[in-house]
């Protein structure tokens, strides 16, 4: 194994006890991934994993599907819009109507307007082609240098080659790998990942008590039911990602009783 999971810088970003991360914000509360949804969940917490993907005029935004279909009252792949038409769009009335002047934030906005203590999980997606990964890549290590927020973030991908590339062009940012399946050592040797995000259901004591003897975190997605933190908990997860910060936070509170 070349690379050593940095577990010690982990720690550093994560403190001690269970990491409770609202899920696109807290999608459970409010409309996924747009400001409201990260900002009115800060009192639940303060670590967050969000969506970002390059728009047609090359900018970071906050989504997560190739189109803007679902979350917004517009049409199209995210790739084609340009940001100018992208925040025509109302991106909370699919939620509620309440949250009709809700737009799809640019990654900067979103960062610049949460407090500085904020930790993000930012998931990053391309179109799984190299050129549009080097882009990526490289849009976003900026973007990282510009605002001097690499001791809050991690950068995390299902695309282990697209990890490769954030590696290459910024070999110091944390990496998780995202897992809907069991590991596959040929994600490991692109991505050189420094924790696991698997989904919960694939979870159990013996996997997470073997990830961590070879200093890699496990933190799941996405889990909202009390049974299921229970049984992660008792697995020797480090975190969990969750839509609802909320109840986590009480729950976790209420064992510490």
């Amino acid at each position: 194994m070349k690379h050593k999971p940095r577990k010690k810088e982990l720690s550093l970003l994560f403190g001690q006890g269970i990491v409770n991360m609202g899920h696109r914000g807290a999608r459970g509360l409010f409309p996924e991934n747009t400001l409201v949804s990260f900002g009115r969940s800060y009192p639940y917490t303060k670590y967050f994993e969000l969506d970002t993907m390059l728009c047609g005029s090359g900018e970071l935004v906050v989504i997560h599907d190739e189109t803007i279909d679902r979350t917004t009252n517009g049409k199209g792949k995210v790739s084609d819009l340009n940001l100018s038409e992208i925040r025509k769009y109302d991106a909370g009335s699919f939620f509620s109507k309440e949250f009709s002047e809700e737009h799809i934030p640019t990654l900067q906005e979103l960062i610049e307007k949460m407090p500085k203590d904020t930790v993000f999980d930012i998931e990053v997606k391309s179109e799984g082609i190299e050129m549009a990964r080097i882009r990526l890549a490289e849009v976003l290590t900026t973007l990282i240098r510009n605002l001097n927020i690499r001791n809050r973030i991690f950068v995390s991908s299902f695309d282990a080659r697209l990890l490769e590339k954030v590696k290459l062009k910024d070999p110091s940012l944390l990496r998780g790998q995202l897992l809907d399946k069991e590991w596959d050592q040929s994600l490991w040797d692109h991505s050189e990942p420094d924790l696991i995000l698997p989904h919960h259901s694939s979870v159990n004591k013996e996997w997470v008590n073997r990830l961590n003897s070879e200093n890699l975190m496990v933190i799941p997605y996405t889990v909202n039911e009390e049974n299921d933190w229970i049984r992660l908990i008792d697995a020797g997860v480090s975190g969990i990602i969750t839509d609802r910060p909320d109840l986590l936070k009480l729950f976790l509170e209420s064992k510490k009783d």
